[in-house]
């Protein structure tokens, strides 16, 4: 095999552009319109995803059942996305961006109200793989949407816009969802779900314009037929050899995606036994660093447009991990706090640089589907995480758990040093 540098990985992406092949011209006429309702989409189905987050212990225990089957819902939702991020991202890359958008606020309305109306434990969590398949083309088509619609110059704080929007709904859902459920019942959060979605996907179907090009979507399908009889022609690209190409990209985010996933279950116990501090407490601690996800990329989303990405990416890498190294080295609570804030900070200048990256590297004809990949990867590491988390506690402290966060924190960074250099060939005519 011949020995393949990670610069040379990133500076050779997939082997689809021939001339005419770039960044899609066909911009909406309006991006700014367009892009912000997209943006109120994703805050939307977020907002419905946080607000059914309450109610389920409540309906499981009212079955008779536990925290079992809580985690195998979760595991559900989380391996659909897995499995089916990739496959989605590439059929928006055949069929449109839009109609991949309206799958998954379709499949969103129709699980939900599934999951209104059933008392079959089996089928919650079946409903809710089927909702993290569906649900899985979203992200994907929205930032292939980005990469079409505008120039480079611009991505980094469309993208610090959309993470935006998909934090605060996360961040919304899980209060708005318990006052409904107190003042209406358990069915009310579900049908409230749906009734947003219905909305977005309504919108999104009279408002929302399709920025890939035919010329695009018959190149795709022509790929797939070829494959499917044996051509091997150099424009045809299967998702092992994206995720190949663009491995540094992956890496970082598996890496950072990992960190608190697998380090947030032992918090609350180590704020109770060991700092001593009060439930209240460590709920002001995640809500200052879900606030500090929320806000800060839209303040600091720009800055990937003002500055080197790969700069950008090495000090939030810097930042990612300082919630650990504060939990092993400070007890001061409003240290704590501050730690939290710039953890936060650390992903809202790591994020949309990074998302920008991925979208010069790719072409109209790769974009979905690179975008999927990239998905696939997350959803791993959310997947992955907790598990490694469950496995591990049975040997190891919460403060080896917080230096392991922090040691792959801190490795991100230098890997993200070391393998973004700068790219001398581009797949796209417009990078940088």
């Amino acid at each position: 095999m011949h020995d393949i540098s990670t610069e040379a990985i990133l500076s050779q992406p997939p082997e689809i552009p021939q001339e005419g092949h770039g960044q899609s011209t066909r911009a909406p006429k309006n991006v700014a319109s367009a892009l912000i309702f997209l943006s109120a989409c994703i805050s939307i189905i977020m907002t419905g995803f946080g607000i059914i987050i309450p109610v389920f212990p409540q309906r499981l225990e009212s079955l008779g059942l536990g925290a079992e089957t809580l985690a195998l819902m979760e595991g559900g939702f989380g391996l659909g996305m897995f499995l089916f991020s990739t496959p989605m991202g590439t059929l928006a890359g055949r069929f449109g961006r839009k109609p991949i958008i309206l799958l998954a606020l379709g499949g969103f309305i129709l699980t939900n109200v599934i999951l209104a109306l059933v008392n079959i434990p089996f089928m919650f969590i079946v409903v809710r793989f089927v909702e993290g398949a569906l649900a899985a083309g979203l992200m994907p088509a929205s930032m292939a949407i980005v990469g079409d619609s505008l120039p480079i110059e611009r991505q980094g704080r469309w993208i610090g816009i959309m993470t935006t929007a998909q934090a605060a709904g996360i961040a919304l859902g899980p209060g708005i969802g318990g006052f409904i459920y107190q003042s209406w019942g358990f069915q009310s959060p579900f049908l409230l779900s749906a009734g947003l979605a219905f909305i977005a996907a309504l919108l999104a179907l009279l408002l929302l314009p399709e920025t890939l090009s035919e010329e695009a979507r018959k190149r795709a399908r022509l790929g797939k037929k070829e494959r499917k009889e044996g051509a091997t022609r150099g424009n045809t690209t299967n998702a092992l050899q994206l995720a190949l190409l663009f491995a540094p990209l992956i890496l970082m985010d598996l890496g950072s995606t990992f960190i608190y996933p697998f380090t947030l279950p032992q918090y609350p116990f180590f704020f109770e036994k060991v700092l001593h501090y009060s439930a209240a407490q460590y709920g002001l601690i995640v809500s200052v660093y879900g606030l500090s996800l929320a806000v800060c990329p839209l303040i600091l989303g720009r800055l990937s447009d003002l500055l080197p990405k790969r700069v950008l990416i090495v000090v939030g890498s810097l930042l990612l991990p300082l919630l650990n190294v504060a939990m092993l080295f400070i007890n001061q609570y409003p240290l704590l706090i501050a730690a939290a804030f710039v953890t936060g900070a650390g992903s809202a200048l790591m994020l949309p640089a990074l998302g920008a990256l991925y979208l010069r590297e790719t072409t109209e004809d790769n974009r979905s589907q690179v975008m999927g990949v990239r998905g696939s990867a997350i959803s791993l590491a959310i997947l992955t995480a907790p598990l490694a988390q469950a496995a591990a506690s049975l040997v190891i402290t919460p403060q080896i758990t917080f230096a392991i966060g922090s040691i792959l924190g801190f490795g991100m960074a230098l890997f993200a040093a070391l393998a973004l250099r700068s790219n001398k060939h581009s797949a796209n005519p417009n990078a940088q």
